[in-house]
């Protein structure tokens, strides 16, 4: 997969004619994938046009706005879906504010014959971009909403899922155990000094489950170990006034400091609790 990053859309030359599935793609999860799969069977080079940070970012004016797939773990999760580009449009106040007709005229520059979206995907200023829009310009192809279980697969709802700490329900409809990356920062070593060590993630803008103590699959340096989370603020000793990710891997003692670490939710154990 070539990744090809788009600043102020300013389209690059591409050799091909490309499919495009378009969207933010925030969650990799059921819905996006059946896009994936009607993009990568039209014959002919397969992209994902998505935008980083998230358009909300701008267009809600919520700079940290909390997302499943922060664009590193996008790309990681991409990576497997065979596809041939994935092209990321740098999103900001500028952008928010562009045309419809620019936007198309940048997805034509870029090659983008055919399109294939959900059946409600908008872009451009105030969302005046519609699948009507594109239609009139690509041939498209709209993807009706995907429903499992007499529920549409959303973003939105398995965000909710998981600040409710219902993981196993997120993870049908993700199609995978939700993940967060992170660097692991320096701590207070409170748990290597009673022999318990924790390695204190940054997760940044990455949307953590509902506060608790989880079981936890942990992937680095190319190997895989479990071991156990706490979300929280440390009720019972060092309260933190901001949410921390903290991790403890299971008969591990090297020291993690500024190592990224893959941090996998495979079940909830409990709540946080105050000793």
């Amino acid at each position: 997969m070539e990744i090809i990053k788009i600043k102020d859309l300013k389209p690059i030359e591409i050799k091909y004619d490309i499919c495009a599935a378009v969207g933010n793609f925030d969650g990799v999860h059921l819905g996006h994938k059946k896009l994936i799969d009607v993009c990568k069977g039209q014959g002919m080079k397969s992209a994902i046009l998505t935008f980083y940070p998230h358009p909300n970012t701008f267009i809600r004016e919520l700079p940290n706005y909390e997302v499943l797939t922060p664009i590193d773990l996008k790309v990681k999760i991409l990576e497997k879906e065979n596809i041939d580009y994935l092209i990321i449009v740098e999103f900001s106040e500028e952008v928010a504010k562009v045309d419809k007709s620019l936007f198309i005229d940048f997805m034509k520059a870029m090659r983008i014959k055919r399109v294939v979206c959900g059946y409600d995907f908008t872009f451009g200023y105030k969302a005046m971009g519609t699948v009507e829009s594109l239609e009139s310009e690509f041939d498209v192809i709209v993807v009706k909403k995907y429903v499992l279980n007499d529920v549409r697969v959303s973003t939105t709802h398995i965000k909710d899922l998981l600040r409710e700490g219902k993981l196993n329900i997120a993870k049908l409809f993700l199609g995978r155990n939700h993940i967060v990356i992170g660097k692991v920062l320096h701590g207070n070593n409170i748990g290597t000094n009673i022999g318990f060590p924790t390695a204190n993630v940054f997760y940044g803008n990455a949307l953590l489950p509902k506060n608790g103590v989880y079981f936890v699959k942990v992937s680095f340096d190319n190997k895989i170990y479990y071991g156990m989370a706490n979300i929280g603020y440390n009720p019972t000793i060092n309260y933190s006034e901001e949410k921390k990710l903290e991790v403890h891997i299971f008969d591990f003692y090297d020291d993690l400091y500024n190592k990224e670490l893959m941090v996998e939710f495979v079940s909830r154990i409990r709540a946080e609790k105050k000793y």
